[in-house]
């Protein structure tokens, strides 16, 4: 009967830490040629998931077990139709805080031009102001240009007009 595929998640416990077990997990992970991540959990567990033929994923879990004999591995099965990373590899928390720190420089760099631009945008704004004063000074200068216009359109018969008496 052929080997069907399956994906697991499992959560790994019990002197897991500061030994460098991702590591170790991941190197089995690859050389069995396992799809999947392995990486630490704020509960000081070590979580894996894994997807490939049943046998391949049963040796792999049965060599961690043996590798550091003190740990609990607790096994679930994904029913879900999911697709991991290929080849095995690792999340380090380091890479997120390195991400984590990208984004907030990326953030502040934004925040900072943003609020430039705020600051450009309000001197606009005043500039804009400005000039809307300045239009309405024009518009009744304009008023005045138009009555003063109307005086000259008709002086010469005021002039001929006066010239008579």
């Amino acid at each position: 009967m052929p080997a069907t595929m399956k994906s697991i998640y499992a959560t790994i416990s019990n002197h897991v830490q500061m030994v460098g077990y991702r590591e170790i997990v991941e190197a089995h992970g690859k050389a069995r040629g396992l799809a999947g991540f392995v990486f630490n959990d704020v509960d000081g567990s070590v979580k894996v998931m894994a997807s490939g033929l049943e046998p391949v994923l049963n040796d792999f879990i049965h060599d961690l077990k043996i590798i550091r004999p003190g740990t609990a591995i607790e096994t679930t099965d994904i029913k879900e139709d999911i697709r991991l990373p290929s080849p095995f590899g690792r999340i380090a928390v380091d890479d997120v805080l390195e991400y984590m720190a990208r984004f907030d420089k990326g953030i502040g760099i934004l925040t900072e031009h943003t609020g430039l631009f705020h600051g450009i945008d309000n001197k606009l704004e005043g500039i804009d102001n400005k000039l809307e004063g300045i239009d309405n000074k024009l518009d009744g200068m304009s008023d005045t240009l138009n009555s003063i216009n109307e005086k000259l359109d008709t002086l010469p018969e005021r002039l001929a007009e006066a010239m008579k008496k």
